[in-house]
């Protein structure tokens, strides 16, 4: 059953700012632009009903919970890929490259894991951008497999051995930061967007 005396508080500027741990100034552009209910008395003094304040305190704590999953996957991500690279010293996708490439690889890899953390949080509107440095970090990786002669099946390959790492980092990551099955999903479906979007930056730079 609702809460009826507190649906109804209605918080001044100040004590509204207070909680929600923001500047009355910004509390007060967050109602000019509408993105929070506000009430007007009479002497034109804005008052907020409190149960605005607690939907953006929630929000605002789902927020901190999927950036915390999300750098929690990707620092297993990159413990994980550690320890099982050792197991793939002789794979071609490895034996390919150049001491300096393949320390050009792991700069690129870290930029990837970058990308992947912003991905996982990031608005459904900001996909696009971080797509596209997907795309490009993917076609150069493309690009310098084939200006060795190395062929799409071992890209692929090593493609596929990182998204199994993290795909691994990220169905063990509710033990660690509980998320809602909801936020699961959603990770899940972020993450194939971001290998997807790799391997057919991949393809086209075969094609």
């Amino acid at each position: 059953m609702p809460n009826l005396a507190k649906s109804s508080e209605l918080l001044s500027l100040t004590d509204a700012a207070t909680l929600l741990g923001v500047h009355p100034t910004t509390l007060r552009r967050w109602a000019d632009q509408g993105d929070i209910l506000v009430m007007v008395t009479p002497g034109g003094h804005r008052r907020f009903p409190r149960t605005e304040i607690d939907r953006l305190l929630g929000a605002s704590a789902h927020a901190e919970d999927e950036a915390q999953f999300a750098q929690h996957v990707v620092d297993q991500a990159l413990a994980h890929t550690r320890a099982q690279l050792a197991q793939q010293q002789d794979a071609n996708w490895v034996t390919g490259f150049d001491a300096s490439e393949r320390d050009a690889k792991r700069e690129s890899g870290r930029r990837l894991m970058q990308l992947l953390r912003r991905l996982l949080t990031a608005a459904d509107g900001e996909l696009e951008p971080l797509l596209d440095e997907v795309r490009t970090i993917g076609g150069a990786y493309a690009e310098d497999a084939l200006r060795i002669d190395m062929g799409i099946t071992d890209v692929l390959r090593a493609i596929t051995f990182f998204r199994d790492q993290i795909l691994e980092s990220t169905l063990a990551g509710p033990e660690a930061v509980p998320m809602d099955q909801q936020a699961g999903r959603r990770a899940i479906q972020r993450i194939n967007i971001f290998f997807s979007t790799m391997l057919l930056a991949v393809a086209a730079a075969f094609d």
